[in-house]
């Protein structure tokens, strides 16, 4: 959680002293661009394809840039932000474990529900508070910094950054924005094939369409419906009408309507979610793919997105900036990481209807940032502009076997749009940052930087799996082994090493853990046994180390949150990476296993071998610079001095 003791402490009491020397006039843009490869973009410079990128990169302009340990999104960014590694904002992986429970839970936010009961009337519930949704990054933000110095922001989908601080400035929020549902995102996808099984699959719904005069109707699930004693999700009907003669039907949402043709998307359709009858509704947004409507009706629909027109909770400062943001540029997707990536893992859109879901994702970006691009001309005049892309990042996790020939489930002769995908996305960023090059003029700083780069993931890695053989893990059923998930399984008695999550290895301490068996003073001792036999891991299969380095949260972190850390941070050669049931903490009978999903491409490795890309129009003086230096390059473009808790250096 965000401590406002820190946040007064090294933030409102040190930026009176520098606020009277901040250069409030100075211009600066900042495109996060994530997952750019810097091996890829340097190639792809050579190759002549990216000529703006080209510009940019002269000598002295362009470098790799160290990222965090480990490099996950949501960690990097935190560090983008707070100038801390994760020692200090205390956000370590996408998972997060509670010790005393060993249950997991997402580690940037959490809902906190309202400390007043309800009163309960019949089946009906009367709220009297409201649930509240917590930002667990800990930290001041540098552009908290900046506006409390006068110097204007504007912040747009900085991942970790959901709920959206609260400053003078703007800003939308990104990763770890949830759909309408509470989720990081769940489809639909309404069917009358028989050959396709109803029911829920990793982050999505399939439905029979049922008919209703005429039409074939479906139920979209929306938010709970705590109105109702029991909360049940409260639903939404969009309905279809196929005509009889032609591949063209009319999706009707009750609030909004269209014509698709087969293998049409469509605008953003209005949904509505009642809550209680004739009182209360809440709002939501969906676009919907006609897949197929002979011999089978198939119809895609994306995640309820929270709808910027009308959001249903808190995702800008100020709260009417989405609005505005909508009225000039057209409603957006709002949910974190709106590429479906999911619907791709389901083989519910195919790679190529995926490369068309998520064209639709940058052709908004490209709308929203030419309307930022102008209002910090015209109207913001000078400060900070920082712009979020997120393609390359989730093109790069799902079509990364497409290039990749070495990888088990490489397409041979795949369709030439998906077997340049990645070079083709390149190129698109390349031409925005081109037209973004013509909009600014020479004294505004402009900068392009990545939270980290990118890796063929060819082999999963059974972390528990492995503890288990060398001795530190047990099962109480090894028979039952493939029905034990997010740790449920293990014999703790047992039990001296853990791992759940994508790079983190936990010891089992006593009095820490619910169920510790290895005393605190043998903790350490214990984590470097470990990390040296890890490192010590070959690959039978091709002889390559599958761990390359295993680092003592010691080592790499510092502040108050490092006894909150895993005790060891597991960094995996370039190919390699935790397996899926590693992440829910399962403990499979194999060790290794090759990758066989579309989720082909991945950085959670050792951060060494993924760096990130910085450029810039105005000369680096550090040859090797890391994301934690960038907030104190920010600050100090502006004339302020980084406060104590931002331990890098400015790298003009």
């Amino acid at each position: 959680m965000r401590r406002l003791v820190l946040a007064f402490a090294t933030g409102f009491a040190l930026l009176l002293a520098h606020q009277g020397a901040a250069s409030a006039d100075r211009r600066m843009v900042v495109l996060g661009i994530d997952g750019l490869d810097p091996e890829l973009l340097q190639q792809f410079i050579d190759e002549g394809i990216l000529p703006n990128f080209a510009a940019l990169a002269q000598p002295g302009h362009f470098a790799k840039l160290g990222t965090t340990t480990p490099p996950q999104s949501p960690v990097a960014w935190s560090s983008f932000l707070t100038g801390m590694d994760p020692g200090g904002h205390g956000i370590f992986d996408f998972i997060a474990l509670d010790r005393k429970k060993l249950l997991p839970y997402m580690s940037t936010a959490r809902v906190e529900p309202s400390a007043w009961e309800p009163i309960e009337m019949g089946k009906w519930c009367i709220p009297l508070g409201a649930a509240e949704t917590l930002q667990l990054r800990d930290g001041v933000a540098f552009f908290e910094i900046l506006e409390e110095a006068g110097v204007p922001t504007t912040m747009f989908r900085v991942p970790a950054n959901y709920p959206p601080v609260e400053t003078d400035g703007y800003a939308l929020s990104g990763m770890g924005t949830p759909d309408l549902r509470g989720t990081s995102g769940t489809f639909t996808f309404v069917t009358d094939d028989p050959g396709v099984e109803a029911g829920r699959v990793p982050g999505g719904v399939i439905q029979r369409a049922f008919v209703r005069d005429d039409r074939l109707v479906a139920k979209l699930e929306g938010p709970r419906n705590d109105f109702l004693c029991e909360s049940p999700r409260a639903t939404s009907e969009i309905s279809v009408r196929i005509d009889p003669e032609n591949d063209v039907a009319e999706v009707d949402t009750g609030l909004d309507r269209t014509l698709l043709n087969v293998g049409e998307w469509s605008d953003w359709l209005a949904a509505d979610f009642e809550m209680v009858p004739y009182l209360v509704g809440v709002r939501g947004m969906v676009r919907v793919y006609l897949q197929q409507l002979r011999p089978h009706f198939r119809l895609y629909v994306s995640p309820v997105n929270i709808d910027p027109r009308d959001p249903a909770q808190p995702i800008s400062t100020p709260q009417e900036y989405s609005e505005e943001l909508s009225e000039a540029a057209g409603p957006f997707y709002t949910q974190e990481m709106p590429e479906d990536t999911k619907a791709l893992s389901a083989h519910v859109l195919d790679p190529g209807e995926f490369l068309a879901q998520s064209g639709l994702v940058l052709a908004e970006r490209r709308r929203l940032l030419r309307h930022e691009l102008q209002r910090f001309k015209t109207e913001q005049k000078r400060g900070l502009l920082f712009f979020y892309f997120s393609s390359i990042d989730q093109r790069s996790h799902m079509l990364w076997r497409q290039m990749d020939e070495k990888h088990p489930f490489h397409t041979k002769d795949a369709p030439k749009n998906l077997a340049e995908a990645l070079r083709d996305s390149y190129v698109e960023l390349d031409t925005i940052l081109g037209w973004t090059r013509a909009e600014l003029d020479d004294a505004t700083t402009l900068v392009v930087m990545s939270d980290h780069g990118f890796s063929s993931f060819r082999r999963q890695v059974n972390l528990n799996s492995w503890l288990e053989q060398n001795g530190y893990l047990a099962l109480r059923d090894p028979e039952k082994r493939d029905d034990a998930e997010w740790l449920q399984g293990i014999d703790w008695a047992k039990t001296r090493a853990f791992a759940i999550g994508l790079n983190s290895l936990y010891i089992n301490v006593r009095g820490r853990e619910g169920y510790g068996a290895v005393p605190r003073w043998a903790r350490q001792a214990l984590a470097i046994e470990i990390a040296a036999k890890l490192e010590a891991w070959v690959d039978p299969e091709n002889g390559e180390h599958v761990v390359t380095h295993a680092a003592l949260r010691e080592d790499v972190y510092h502040g108050e949150h490092v006894p909150s850390a895993p005790d060891l941070l597991v960094g995996y050669g370039r190919g390699y990476r935790a397996s899926w049931g590693t992440t829910s903490g399962k403990v499979p009978a194999l060790l290794l296993e090759d990758n066989d999903r579309e989720w082909s491409g991945d950085h959670c490795m050792d951060a060494r071998v993924v760096p990130g890309v910085l450029l810039s129009n105005r000369k680096l003086r550090s040859k090797q610079p890391h994301l934690q230096d960038l907030p104190v390059s920010i600050l100090a473009a502006f004339g302020i001095d980084a406060p104590d808790q931002m331990n890098g250096r400015p790298v003009f």
